[in-house]
């Protein structure tokens, strides 16, 4: 079932309203802002698409901030969306959303699923996205502020960090947009397999006990740890021997 909302519009932008975490209203999620935010600063045409049971209230945060359609997938209650999302974006070339959902289990894995069952790269944790030559380049986020460079082919699948939200809700986008609604199949939901976290046993087990671990990280091996512990003298030596230290590992340069 290939989405058809009567445009020559190559991306998609999938959404997922989750619960305000205050007041419990249906609100739009930061990351999937983001994705529209960026679909927006692409300048195509896109189409934006929600899987799920979801009426206009609860998706008009997407309407009032630049969606002027979204088409809804309706699987059976309780069942896997992800197969009836595979089934109706096989046809678009670029597909954006968030990195995860707002609300439910918010497990992140839903972009990876679908790269995987459309058979397409995923760019994840993406801030900006250009085209250049036919091929897509996107500056990912890391953590601690640190960025990297990708680049992949079309069709691909990019998830967006929530940092690239670019809030401007407007009314009369919302009086404007148009909610569209179809029937869709679903398949049950996995059950969930939990397994014994034995490598953690392990590894507790073999480094001893919490308070010994404890007191190996304030005064064990000096050695292994790479610093000393010191005790004797006043503050300012103390502190002399801190700045050291800092001066040492390039953490201070004066």
């Amino acid at each position: 079932m290939a989405l058809s909302a009567g445009t020559a519009a190559k991306t998609a932008v999938l959404v997922a309203p989750a619960p305000h975490p205050v007041s419990g209203r249906p609100c739009a999620g930061p990351g999937d802002l983001a994705a529209l935010a960026l679909a927006r600063r692409l300048g195509r045409a896109f189409v934006v698409l929600h899987a799920g049971d979801a009426d206009k209230e609860a998706l008009a945060d997407y309407l009032a901030q630049g969606a002027a359609a979204i088409a809804v997938l309706q699987p059976p209650a309780d069942s896997d969306p992800t197969p009836a999302l595979i089934a109706a974006l096989g046809d678009f070339e670029l597909i954006l959303c968030g990195e995860r959902s707002g609300g439910g289990e918010a497990s992140a894995l839903l972009p990876y699923l679908l790269a995987e069952g459309l058979g397409r790269p995923l760019l994840p944790g993406v801030l900006s996205l250009t085209e250049e030559g036919g091929e897509w380049r996107a500056l990912q986020g890391l953590a601690r502020g640190r960025r990297r460079r990708l680049a992949a082919q079309a069709p691909l699948l990019a998830s967006v960090k929530p940092d690239g939200a670019e809030p401007r809700w407007s009314w009369a986008g919302l009086q404007r947009g148009v909610v569209t609604r179809r029937a869709a199949a679903g398949e049950p939901m996995p059950a969930p397999r939990l397994e014994p976290a034995r490598r953690a046993r392990a590894l507790a087990a073999q480094r001893g006990s919490g308070l010994e671990r404890l007191l190996g990280a304030i005064a064990g091996d000096h050695a292994a740890a790479g610093g000393r512990v010191v005790k004797q003298g006043d503050s300012v030596e103390k502190a002399q021997v801190v700045l050291d230290y800092l001066r040492q590992h390039r953490l201070v340069d004066f």
